[in-house]
């Protein structure tokens, strides 16, 4: 075997690694989308219990103890809310937490 033919079989892997590369990107990329879904729509849904309870900020910091900077966060997406924080919420504005996994089948 050749230098050319040694050359050409290293091409032809390094070829094959660079779809596996492109598909860990893509991935990435969709699973930060996802979880930026999920982040808007706590954030949506605190809102909408607000609304319906007509409550304030500042009307659910009294009520869960909790700092008006961390709901201002929480419903901005800046940080990612414990299951605990949800629930103490959801107690706040008489509501119930619910976490559910639904099918992505038929999305584009």
């Amino acid at each position: 075997m050749n230098n050319e033919d040694m050359k050409s079989i290293f091409d032809q892997i390094n070829n094959l690694k660079k779809p596996v590369t492109e598909s860990k990107e893509t991935n990435a990329a969709y699973e930060k989308d996802a979880f930026r879904e999920v982040l808007n729509g706590i954030s949506e849904e605190i809102q909408r219990v607000l609304d319906e309870n007509d409550f304030t900020q500042e009307d659910l910091c009294r009520i869960t103890n909790m700092s008006q900077s961390n709901i201002s966060k929480i419903q901005n997406g800046k940080v990612v809310p414990r299951i605990e924080t949800l629930q103490k919420i959801a107690n706040a504005t008489h509501t119930r937490l619910v976490i559910s996994f639904e099918s992505m089948e038929g999305e584009d």
